[in-house]
């Protein structure tokens, strides 16, 4: 029944990754490529499972991925977004390409929920012309979600110079 584990987790370093584990992953995958995760600790001499080295890869060393702060403009897309389509984060990510799924769920978990919940609280909404549903919840208003999305997606293809914000 279902897949084997990745590791006998016997010997297998857990915790923060250091710069040489990071170094000899990006030198593997820049070698051999992204895949067959289960031979990179083995090929690596790294003491990591293989998903560590896979969520490793995809999470924070892959090239084009944008750290750090988010922009007013990806703030109000994922707000929008999880409206419509909920806790779907890798949905939600493919609007935001450079983006991870997993950083767009831990931004959304440790502020964007909490922004939302503070302006409802206040009798506000998220800035746009959009209230929240009539039973409070904004997840549930999907019509003004479509159309924000739409008003994004259209923005997004014309440059987005401010016209998400019209």
């Amino acid at each position: 029944m279902g897949r084997p584990p990745c590791c006998d987790k016997v010997g297998v370093k857990k915790g923060p990754w250091t710069p040489e584990e990071d170094l000899m992953l990006v030198s593997y995958i820049q070698e051999h490529g992204p895949g067959n995760w289960r031979a990179v600790p083995t090929n690596t001499g790294l003491m990591r499972c293989s998903k560590s080295c896979r969520l490793r890869w995809t999470n924070y060393l892959r090239p084009g991925i944008k750290r750090g702060n988010f922009t007013d403009q990806e703030e109000k897309l994922i707000v929008h977004l999880q409206a419509l389509l909920g806790n779907r984060w890798a949905a939600i990510a493919s609007y935001l390409p450079e983006r991870t799924d997993n950083d767009i769920k831990n931004y959304w978990n440790t502020h964007l929920k909490k922004k939302l919940k503070k302006m409802q609280d206040a009798g506000g909404n998220d800035g746009g012309s959009e209230a929240p549903a009539a039973d409070g919840h904004p997840h549930c208003a999907a019509g003004p979600a479509r159309r924000a999305l739409s008003r994004a997606l259209t923005a997004r293809r014309a440059g987005g110079a401010g016209a998400a914000d019209a």
